[in-house]
């Protein structure tokens, strides 16, 4: 698993809470947005604002479309993995950080993120000609293949390197706002698992900006396994607030953020101010809590230059691990039952061999790509 771990893309830990109807969610208890917002407003969240907001993240916007270039020689990142020379960058934002102008650029071939400098990225890259032919990048290619098919993507590509295994699936972790203690239980596994390939797990982990700042201490001991060398994440984008907008008195169905009064870019980009600040890197993958949209935010995604992520094995939904599939539990506390089935699951006899042998193992969740990162 050497190429998962120089892909720098790392694991998804998604996070996602859903109403009351579906497992995981913060309105599991009864809550309705106005507690969720009460919740993490005061106390427990307001003692970890110094936390995460260490670095300073200002003037954030996205460029749409964005603007391709071409790197002349390395360039140095402010947050996340340095830039090679040769490579392919789509620029998707820019941002004030720490009072110096900076530009979030993706590698268009290998879908790696980093936040630069504006002026040493002015200096060590051309604008992209013809003959570079980035429209047919991975990452272009991707999300041209994504509106073009309306929906969003929910399984392993065909085309992803798999190592060899048989049975490869992506465990994404969902991560929104609770009150509960997490679920350190799962993240001791996969550190297990770590120890005995001797070499980090890829996860994906879908946090809201609300859940990072209520809980720094869970948070500093993920990145902890990371720069451990246990842990390999991709931070996947689950919204800043997670809105639940429900439409009856039980919460049993919600609209999330297809509500026509979310401020949709704000969830969006919130939520990465929130990990740039934390010192964090924003993957190219996004994910709708309760996975519920609808083509006009799947379109106000697709100019935000995001993949959007789903999942088809939900465990607490009964949906099993299969190869290819897309994982999805909560860490966050809400969804006891996801996690006990997805335990049992890996720790089986069976399966458990499996993953110690490399016929099962997890890979990156960009590995969903339509055309998959190389």
């Amino acid at each position: 698993m050497t190429f998962f771990r120089g892909l720098s893309i790392g694991i998804v830990l998604a996070t996602s809470c859903i109403a009351l109807a579906v497992p995981g969610c913060a309105a599991e208890s009864g809550e309705s947005d106005d507690a969720l917002e009460g919740e993490v407003a005061g106390g427990e969240a307001a003692s970890s604002q110094d936390a995460l907001t260490a670095r300073d993240v200002t003037s954030y916007a996205p460029v749409t479309p964005p603007e391709h270039r071409v790197t002349t020689t390395s360039v140095a990142a402010r947050v996340g993995a340095s830039v090679g020379a040769g490579r392919r960058l789509a620029v998707i934002r820019t941002a004030t950080y720490q009072g110096e102008t900076t530009k979030l650029v993706v590698d268009e071939d290998s879908f790696a993120t980093a936040l630069v400098s504006a002026t040493a990225l002015a200096q060590s890259t051309r604008a992209s000609s013809a003959d570079d032919h980035v429209q047919d990048t991975p990452y272009a290619r991707s999300l041209a293949s994504v509106a073009e098919r309306g929906t969003a993507l929910e399984h392993l590509s065909s085309a992803a390197p798999h190592l060899g295994a048989e049975e490869p699936f992506a465990l994404t972790i969902d991560m929104c706002q609770s009150h509960k203690p997490w679920e350190k239980r799962l993240f001791d596994w996969a550190v297990a698992l770590s120890d005995r390939l001797h070499e980090a797990v890829p996860l994906g982990i879908a946090m809201t900006g609300v859940w990072a700042k209520a809980h720094p201490a869970e948070l500093d001991q993920l990145l902890t396994w990371e720069r451990g060398g246990k842990l390999a994440i991709t931070w996947v984008n689950h919204s800043s607030t997670h809105p639940l907008h429900c439409l009856d008195a039980s919460c049993r169905h919600a609209e999330f953020l297809t509500a026509a009064s979310v401020d949709f870019d704000e969830e969006v980009l919130g939520e990465e101010r929130v990990v740039i600040a934390r010192g964090m890197i924003p993957s190219t993958l996004f994910r709708f809590p309760g996975l519920v949209h609808d083509a006009n935010r799947l379109h106000q995604l697709q100019r935000l230059s995001l993949m959007p992520l789903d999942a088809d094995g939900w465990i607490a939904k009964g949906q099993p691990i299969r190869p290819g599939a897309v994982v999805l539990v909560h860490g966050n506390g809400n969804e006891p039952e996801g996690i006990v089935g997805f335990l049992r699951q890996v720790e089986a006899p069976a399966r458990a061999a499996a993953l110690a042998s490399g016929k099962s193992a997890l890979v990156p969740p960009v590995f969903v790509a339509p055309v998959p990162p190389r």
